[in-house]
Formats: structure tokens, sequence, C-alpha cells
């Protein structure tokens, strides 16, 4: 057997492969290639700066390609490798491998080992007695079909999956809860973050969205791709200060650092929180992805972070999920994947973000109309006009001259006065006024109908 081991990235897409005539099993080849492995980056080699947990393992490092092949003639060739994504069939490659070989005959065994694969045991789906809290969960779901997905972007060259993997859990969220598509940008994560990371190779960095900002930096924040644009390269200077916008509020683990958690809990959490980010193993058969169910066990050590926005128990053998890749739209079902639970180590530290919209509306209606006021305090102090998720609203009525608050409705309830309001979602409060010395009887038709309600 010959094997060549190369330097690669499979978090990238890109991969080394054969390009030779004589490789075509029509024209009685010289070699015929048996398949490839990517080996674990080694720990010795990644970049300082890492918690306990994260310092043995980088999210798209690189590490080396072994391809294998076997003679099946006797007789001497030129071996040709290009590194290249395998669906961008018309762009130039990004490398090239030459090497002359000499098969020396007789060959009387036809028959080849399988190339193996390096697997790790935390990085394994988890068992079917671990499918987790699935009660009450539907069968499919995807984020996707409730418009909160944001189109697919693409790392290019640079290992900055893990990057891509934290920028796509916050764009959903903004997309779902603040109704607006935001670009935001890889490279300030890419060129600023303080933990070592680059296009060797990184982890989810959520964050630097919601308390960690490099000196130079006014605040920890979403910065926008127009401010910061994507390059792909790690040399690119960071250049602060930048003007910083969106937070999360928190940021978890579904189970830890380290293992594929139960499916149930990461369906709970993608229901829950929005798409989650994950780890997952690349190989050849995952770059090589077109279409349709993904069930190609390649386990190994996870290389690369992607986003699960969705599930779906009907398809494949025993379920699917929605993977959001950042290889661009020609890659897969455009930029998405259907693949296997348990399949290539998907789920590994899957992690979720905690976000709450930049403002919560406050509605307030009297009944019936222009029977008195209700004072708010304090005033809205969002810039969107709305209150802060969190803000506490005391809520005062005043009644005009004959009348007295009755009670409170919609999101309010009780006679108390005032009524104090939590924001942590879009309210609606009516204030129910009475006449002094009214019966139920002796309310309008309109305040009538609000206390049958």
């Amino acid at each position: 057997m010959l094997v060549i081991s190369l330097a690669a990235n499979p978090s990238t897409g890109y991969g080394w492969e054969p390009q030779h005539a004589g490789l075509s099993a029509a024209a009685d080849p010289i070699l015929i290639h048996v398949g490839s492995e990517y080996l674990p980056a080694e720990p010795s080699d990644q970049p300082g700066n890492l918690s306990e947990a994260r310092d043995s393992l980088l999210l798209g490092a690189p590490t080396t390609q072994a391809l294998r092949f076997v003679p099946a003639a006797e007789g001497t060739t030129t071996l040709r490798l290009l590194y290249r994504r395998p669906w961008e069939k018309t762009t130039v490659s990004a490398g090239e491998f030459s090497i002359d070989v000499e098969a020396v005959g007789p060959f009387t065994d036809s028959g080849f080992p399988p190339s193996g694969t390096t697997a790790t045991a935390d990085a394994q789906a988890p068992a079917d007695s671990e499918v987790g809290a699935e009660s009450g969960l539907p069968s499919s779901f995807n984020w996707c079909e409730l418009g909160a997905c944001t189109p697919v972007r693409d790392q290019s060259s640079c290992g900055s999956c893990w990057a891509f993997s934290t920028i796509g859990a916050l764009e959903s969220n903004l997309l779902y809860h603040d109704g607006v598509t935001r670009d935001l940008s890889e490279q300030y994560l890419l060129s600023c973050n303080i933990d070592g990371w680059d296009c060797g190779g990184g982890w989810f960095a959520h964050e630097y969205h919601e308390w960690k900002f490099p000196p130079g930096e006014p605040e920890a924040g979403s910065v926008y791709e127009s401010d910061f644009p994507y390059t792909g390269r790690d040399y690119d200077p960071c250049n602060p200060p930048h003007t910083h916008h969106e937070k999360i509020v928190d940021w978890r683990y579904v189970v830890g650092t380290s293992g594929v958690p139960p499916i149930g809990d990461i369906k709970q959490a993608i229901l829950d929180y929005g798409p989650v980010a994950v780890a997952i193993y690349t190989g050849d058969d995952f770059r090589a992805y077109t279409e349709g169910v993904f069930d190609s066990q390649e386990n190994g050590t996870p290389n690369h972070a992607v986003v699960l926005v969705g599930w779906d128990d009907t398809q494949g053998p025993s379920g699917i999920w929605y993977l959001r890749n950042s290889w661009g739209p020609g890659w897969g079902e455009d930029g998405y994947m259907r693949i296997g639970y348990g399949v290539s180590s998907v789920g590994y530290a899957a992690n979720y973000v905690v976000y709450y919209p930049s403002c919560y509306n406050l509605t307030i209606a009297i009944d019936p109309e222009s029977t008195g006021t209700v004072v708010a305090d304090p005033p809205p102090n969002c810039d969107g006009g709305g209150y802060e998720p969190g803000t506490l609203v005391t809520l005062t009525a005043n009644p005009m001259s004959g009348w007295h608050l009755f009670s409170w409705g919609g999101d309010a309830s009780g006679s108390a006065n005032p009524v104090v309001i939590y924001m942590d979602s879009d309210n609606s409060v009516v204030a129910q006024f009475m006449c002094d010395g009214c019966s139920l009887r002796g309310r309008s038709a309109l305040a009538m109908k609000a206390y049958e309600r």
C-alpha cells in the first residue's frame, strides 16, 4: 500500500483528491485510490489561552490527510493530487502535489484493506436508551420554515467554522425575535479574539457577544459585516474600536463541553432557544455530500463546527437533523444537509444562546374610553420606543371624576392600584373603570363586554 500524508483542513471543505487518467478503473489503472482519513490534530500544536475543557480540541484546526493507494498493475505513473472542494468543479484548485510511482509486479491479489477511521469514545452518538426528554416534542421542526434562517455564508479556505457557527446561532435569534436580517461579522471574532483562535481553529465564541472584549474595544456585542467585512485571513489586524450592537443574555451547553447530548435534549434546546451550535466530524464523504439523507459513519475526533436548525423523526432510518454548514449555498442542499441522528458525531458539545429582543412593547387601553388615564413608570426606555427586557413597569390608574378602577384586564389582573408589569415579552393591558355608585348593570355596554372577557 502507498500512503501519502499531506497537510489539510477538512473543516473548510477542502481536501486532497487524485487527478490522473491512470486512476480510472476503465483504463486498467496502475494505482487504485482506496480511501483516506484525517488524523486528529496534536493538542501541543494548538494555540493557548484555552479553558481546561477545550485544551485538547480546536474546531477548524489543520490536520493531516492520509490518502491510501494500492497497486493494480505493473508500471510507472505520475500520481497528481489536487487540493480542492468537490462541488466547486470549475474553480482552480488551492494546491497541487505530484509524485512518480513505480509498481513492481506480478499482482495476484486484487483485494485491499479498507481505510480506517480515528474514533474517540466521547464523540460517539448517544445510546438509544439516552434519547433524553422527548415528551411533548413534535416529530419534526425546522426554524427555516418559520423564516428564522439567514443566508448561508462561506468560510472559504480559513478554518474559521467556529466563528460561523457562533454567528449563525445569533443571527437566527435576531431574525426571529427582532424581525430583522442582520449580517454579523465573523472577521471581528477571527481578528479580534484574545484566545489565540484563528484560521487554525477555535471554539464557540459567544462570550464576545455577551461580556468579553479585547483591549481597545468599548464593549462586548455583535459587530456588523458592513463594518468589518470577512476576508478569511487571520493576519488582518483588529484595528479597534468598532461599533457594537446586539448582545446575548447568556449561552449554555446542552450537557457539557464534550460528548454528544441525548437527542431529546438537543431537540428541546432548538425548540426553546433557536438553532444550536454543535461540533461534528468531517471526512471525505461529508465533503462530497450533494443531497438526500447523509448516513455515512465517519465517526472520529470532531473537527468542524456547524448549526442545527431542526429535526424530522420520519426521515432516514431513525430520524435526521437539519444541518446548516458554512461552505456556501453550492454545497449540499443549498448549503444544508439532512444528517441521521448519531452520524459523524453530530451534536458534539451542543450549545445555544439566550437572546431577548432589543425592546418589548407595552400597549395600554382604557375601557370605557375617556373615563380615566394610566401612567407608566418608568416611561419607555428603549431606543425602539419600547422597554428593555426585564424592566419592571408600574402602572397607576387615574380615573376621571365620578369613576373608579374596577379591574385590570389583558396581561394584568386584579384591582390593585398600582399594578406592576414585568417586561419579558410584549404586553397589552386594559384599565377597566366603573362609575361611582353603579353596579355592573350600570356599566356601559363596552365595559360589560370587557368584564365578560
